[in-house]
């Protein structure tokens, strides 16, 4: 008997995809596959968020298209983030223990400062958070969706609601936005989900963003 769960392993793609990410997914998919049913969801336009709609929609429509296949979680991967298997496998340790929405952490520049790409609601904005309030598994409004992975039963309950556009942009009056992720985190806490980041998974943005000075010795140490 097949005892593996199913996973949904979905990369939304712009028109490039950096080595430093398919080096990772090429070392990391065999041993993916060994320890989950896999199926691989991608889309690659210059619209990241309609990207993930679409793939949302691909994995929702293969459940059912696919007589007995349902999904147990979802495994979001953006193409310019570097990470080994082992940090795929402590990410969805989280679902198998409990957690319905799990991140690790990845840093981008945000107002000429390197920080984790994490939010807490602020008004009708998100504050991101700064690298002293990071504290091992912790609850947040919002994260990116980078490296992330959530229960599927939770993306069909939004997909439900919100189809055919569970991810969305929201315009604020002044002209800003709040993002595809941002939206996503918050129509999820709507329904009574909670948003977890686990700060001891750290990945590396392509560009080779972290905090400076940064050292993994108390990390996730990326290996090569």
């Amino acid at each position: 008997m097949n005892s593996k769960k199913n996973l949904a392993l979905c990369i939304p793609s712009g028109r490039f995809v950096d080595f430093g990410f398919f080096k990772s997914f090429a070392s990391c998919i065999g041993q993916i596959m060994l320890s989950y049913n896999v199926a691989i969801f991608t889309v690659a336009s210059p619209m990241i968020f309609e990207n993930r709609n679409e793939i949302t929609r691909k994995a929702i429509s293969a459940e059912e298209q696919t007589p007995g296949l349902l999904f147990d979680y979802m495994l979001w991967l953006d193409n310019d983030i570097v990470f080994n298997f082992e940090q795929v496998q402590k990410l969805l340790s989280h679902l198998n223990s409990g957690k319905d929405f799990i991140s690790g952490v990845y840093y981008n520049p945000h107002q000429n400062e390197i920080k984790p790409v994490a939010y807490y609601k602020d008004g009708e904005r998100y504050k991101w958070l700064t690298e002293k309030e990071l504290n091992g598994v912790m609850e947040v409004d919002a994260v990116g969706f980078g490296f992330c992975a959530m229960k599927m039963d939770l993306m069909r309950r939004l997909f439900d609601k919100y189809k055919p556009r569970p991810f969305d942009l929201r315009p604020l009056p002044d002209g800003s936005i709040i993002t595809e992720d941002e939206v996503f985190c918050e129509r999820a806490k709507e329904l009574g989900y909670k948003i977890h980041l686990d700060s001891s998974i750290v990945v590396k943005h392509a560009k080779g963003y972290l905090p400076q000075p940064f050292s993994f010795s108390s990390k996730e140490k990326e290996k090569p």
